[in-house]
């Protein structure tokens, strides 16, 4: 293919009309988080390379003042090889992309945000009746970076932006604000918290995220395999609802689709895979904590006791109580698609004021 330049350039406007529309969702620290790593992504800077302040400063300007130009265009099509492509038809863009070393992506995110990706195309796997592409560098990309996505009947991975976020755990792990089980996940992995930060750093950190990505691959398997509700879930979240309650309805569907039997649990417990075990119980944020306590109490009883059956069990809870949230939530909106019902079922089930 010709001109992947302007194929760039394109595709880097979608990105930028997205991030227009939807900066405004994320909070400041979320935000500030997101403005680094884009402004490493299109500098081409390593991770333990300074980033300098005055630079950055007047980047964020320059790219706000573009955000206010663009936040009320729509997304352009994408013209390739004299013929349009909607920009969410990753399938036949990447058709036009085969012998070119890409991959392209488009699909949505959190908050319903439009994601794109160029990237180069490292290698192609099948997983159950899903084509897995896994990436490498990135040409381009916008203010989301999931490591992660499932669009259609593909998986898109993306160890770089893992490798990223694995950095940046590291470094709030040095500074002494995460311990316990992220500093078990990363001695699994031959990373100690005296290690300084630099080049053979960054490759054993690279050399994990591509171990632990199979996690995020085998979320995404689950979350095709639980597909009973998916077009009324993504009904509901399409009809306007607070963050909070999407938030949580995220989580659900999350934790179904990590406990699911085709998901990453069941198969860490199969393998008996600590390091990739310590992994998920790192990553796992406050709403799915809170949705999906029986993991906390079950690996704490796993460590005591080497017993991995603990696990299961705790997986098998998490599957069957989520499936029943995802049913009572399905059965609350059908009727008369009342986002203020299912908002109520979600404060109800997890936003009750602490009693004195």
């Amino acid at each position: 293919m010709k001109e992947i330049d302007a194929f760039r350039r394109q595709v880097k406007r979608n990105c930028n009309i997205s991030d227009a529309q939807f900066w405004g969702y994320y909070s400041i620290c979320g935000l500030l988080m997101r403005y680094r790593e884009l402004y490493r992504s299109e500098h081409f800077l390593k991770p333990w390379e300074s980033i300098p302040n005055d630079e950055v400063v007047q980047w964020i300007q320059d790219r706000e003042m573009l955000w206010k130009d663009l936040e009320d265009e729509k997304l352009q099509r994408i013209v390739l090889e004299g013929k349009s492509y909607d920009p969410f038809d990753a399938d036949g863009i990447n058709a036009v992309l085969e012998d070119t070393g890409l991959v392209y992506s488009g699909g949505y995110g959190t908050f319903n945000k439009p994601t794109f990706f160029i990237a180069q195309l490292d290698a192609v796997k099948d997983i159950f009746d899903y084509r897995v592409h896994y990436t490498g560098n990135e040409l381009c990309r916008d203010l989301a970076a999931s490591p992660a996505m499932l669009q259609g009947r593909c998986i898109y991975v993306r160890p770089e932006v893992l490798s990223i976020f694995l950095w940046d755990r590291f470094q709030e792990m040095k500074a002494k604000r995460f311990s316990g089980v992220t500093e078990a996940m990363f001695s699994h992995y031959g990373i100690r918290r005296t290690d300084e930060p630099s080049p053979g750093l960054f490759r054993k950190i690279s050399d994990m995220a591509c171990d632990a990505i199979e996690v995020f691959v085998l979320h995404e398997a689950g979350e095709a395999y639980e597909d009973e509700f998916s077009d009324d879930w993504h009904e509901i979240l399409s009809n306007g609802c607070d963050k909070a309650t999407e938030l949580y309805l995220r989580g659900i569907k999350d934790i179904r689709a990590d406990t699911s039997p085709m998901g990453p649990l069941k198969a860490v417990a199969a393998d008996r895979n600590i390091p990739r075990l310590s992994f998920f119980l790192a990553f796992l944020d406050g709403i799915r904590r809170q949705i999906f306590p029986e993991i906390s109490d079950a690996f704490q009883r796993f460590v005591e006791s080497g017993d991995w059956t603990v696990m299961e069990g705790a997986r098998a809870a998490g599957y069957g109580k989520t499936e029943k949230m995802q049913s009572e939530i399905i059965a609350l909106w059908r009727p008369k698609k009342d986002i203020a019902a299912v908002a109520g079922y979600i404060k109800n089930a997890f936003q009750k004021p602490r009693g004195r």
